[in-house]
């Protein structure tokens, strides 16, 4: 039961990214094979954010450890492995033919990632976790997700540095944990409302690549 209740908020959110795409919608094996490697990405993630906490950034304890471990252990390792597996696996093989291609193989990558995780979280904590997760990190994950999408969109069709597309999602993810870690009532509310409003930019960046048309890089468009 939990197992399932971890995974069907994944699931209908994958579904809801992909019929997003409805002029030339992406082949299912292309979208689930990038949301398995998301999905494979959890272990190395996991991994690395212990090395550098228990390494590279030895702080303890008060808001300095809240800030490095939201910014740059989780929101950087988590969301530096998505870009790049997304680069190399969606990106680098040309799959990104049109603007939406790109949101909807982020979301896919991002989703696996969260699927992963929400299992470990919900099998280990409960059905409490299970329901406050699908509120909130969970679609926080696709939220990230959509974000670096558009920043591919960007580098692609109007030349942008392809840092932003690590960095963005990265700091976003970075401020969520900074909320999510400091455990208090008035930092829960900052999360709720910063929630909300990551909510309003993310739709807005998905409308406006759902807006562009050409299949071409290089043509003239209006930027978001």
């Amino acid at each position: 039961m939990y197992f399932s209740l971890a995974v069907l908020p994944t699931m209908l959110l994958l579904l809801w990214l992909y019929t997003r795409d409805t002029l030339h919608p992406e082949p299912k094996r292309q979208v689930y094979r990038l949301f398995l490697l998301g999905a494979a990405i959890v272990l190395p993630a996991g991994m690395l954010e212990r090395l550098l906490l228990d390494t590279t950034f030895p702080v303890r304890g008060g808001l300095a450890a809240t800030v490095v471990t939201a910014f740059f252990v989780a929101g950087m390792v988590e969301e530096f492995l998505k870009a790049a597996v997304t680069d190399r696996a969606a990106f680098g093989r040309g799959l990104m033919q049109h603007p939406i291609d790109c949101v909807v193989y982020c979301g896919a990558v991002a989703l696996g990632f969260a699927t992963v995780e929400n299992i470990l979280y919900v099998t280990s904590s409960g059905f409490a976790t299970a329901v406050l997760r699908s509120v909130t990190a969970i679609p926080a994950h696709l939220m990230f997700g959509i974000v670096m999408g558009a920043a591919f969109v960007r580098h692609i069709w109007f030349g942008a540095d392809k840092a932003w597309a690590y960095i963005v999602p990265a700091l976003a993810h970075g401020m969520y944990d900074a909320f999510a870690l400091s455990g208090s009532w008035l930092a829960d509310l900052a999360l709720v409302a910063y929630l909300i409003a990551l909510m309003e930019w993310s739709l807005r960046k998905l409308d406006w690549v759902s807006s562009l048309r050409t299949p071409r890089p290089g043509r003239r468009l209006s930027p978001a």
